[in-house]
């Protein structure tokens, strides 16, 4: 990947033109497919103009002289998330087409030729082969004669500068996706492993959130059917508004140390957490792990499921309450430890002083 010749033209040969729009004026593209090594980097690009000045002051050379994987190098460090998008690339392609001059030449598209490029780099280090997306990304061709500075500012407004209004998918959709896609691996006779390694591959996700997505999504089916047929809209909306309650809840309650016991009291906390969840008996997030917590204190259950989950807050007080104790015993214990590993001839007479000032404190406090 070092300095390349001059390329030459892309072949459009028999493309039939599109028409698209860049800030209400219409310019023909040609929609086709390229090799990496047919494009070259945009080096008057805004976004990534600062980080080549300041590579070209570190190696004392002009941006032409330096390398691909020199300028790679560099990108990687600031805050452009290369290897993120890389990640991206080699998953699932360029999907947003590259916008290039019929010499390949870059109008949109710098962050994701330099992904490439540090897809192509990594592969080399590792002695792995060619990333095959790297022989097929996708561009749209402008002609240079359908262009000039004002129809480049116009695309560059459009590619970069104009929101595209585009809405992230909210987690409850996304670990559905997650979900449907293990539950089809498995149809396909997939081990476990493969499942997981196949989301991984698709999504990004790893195995360990894949799982807790996997796990939500259950917990989300039996809160949507859990009411009459006529309420499940209402449930399904309540999931998509408020998915990282039932998160949370998975979390704190199916998993880890403050796991509920599944036969148990796993079945009795989840219905009183779907009854709480369809009446909007929960104001925030923090409130899921105090119902939980519930379970293992009588009178704080007996409270909350008395009043069908409407006394979260005064269970709420109680379990922080608990914590605040909890979070001073540990810092006695851990003042305790200390204490027995100390070395008396290190101590100055002022924290001599302080001592004795504590021990006097800590008499006091035990005698009461």
């Amino acid at each position: 990947m070092s300095e390349k010749p001059p390329l030459s033209p892309i072949d459009i040969t028999d493309i039939i033109p599109v028409e698209q729009w860049f800030h209400e004026e219409k310019i023909p593209v040609y929609p086709t497919e390229i090799t990496f090594e047919q494009i070259t980097y945009w080096t008057e690009n805004f976004r990534t103009a600062l980080d080549f000045d300041l590579l070209a002051q570190e190696k004392k050379k002009p941006l032409s002289k330096l390398t691909i994987e020199e300028i790679t190098d560099f990108l990687a460090q600031r805050k452009l998330k290369l290897a993120d998008l890389a990640a991206s690339i080699k998953r699932n392609g360029v999907r947003v087409p590259i916008i290039v001059l019929l010499d390949g030449t870059l109008l949109d598209g710098n962050r994701r030729f330099f992904a490439c490029a540090y897809l192509k780099k990594k592969a080399a280090e590792k002695g792995q082969p060619r990333p095959p997306v790297l022989d097929r990304i996708p561009v749209w061709v402008i002609k240079m004669e359908d262009i000039d500075a004002r129809k480049k500012t116009k695309i560059l407004a459009e590619m970069n500068f104009v929101a595209d209004l585009k809405m992230d998918w909210p987690d409850s959709v996304k670990a559905r996706c997650v979900a449907e896609l293990y539950d089809r691996c498995r149809k396909e006779k997939k081990s476990n492993v493969q499942a997981f390694e196949e989301i991984h591959d698709l999504y990004g996700v790893d195995t360990a959130t894949a799982k807790a997505y996997i796990e939500t999504v259950q917990l989300t089916a039996k809160f949507i059917t859990s009411g009459r047929v006529k309420h499940r809209d209402k449930h399904r909306e309540i999931v998509q508004r408020k998915f990282v309650y039932f998160w949370e809840f998975r979390n704190k309650g199916m998993g880890g140390a403050g796991a509920l016991d599944a036969k148990k009291d796993l079945p009795k906390v989840r219905q009183l957490f779907f009854k709480m969840m369809a009446n909007s008996r929960l104001d925030n997030l923090k409130q899921v792990e105090p119902v939980i917590w519930a379970k293992s204190h009588d009178y704080e259950w007996k409270l909350l499921v008395s009043s069908g989950g409407s006394k979260i807050n005064q269970v709420e007080a109680l379990f922080k309450e608990e914590k605040a104790i909890k979070s001073a015993e540990e810092k006695i214990k851990s003042f305790h430890r200390w204490v027995k590993k100390l070395d008396p001839s290190q101590l100055t007479q002022s924290a001599r002083d302080l001592l004795k000032d504590v021990a006097k404190l800590c008499q006091k406090t035990a005698d009461e």
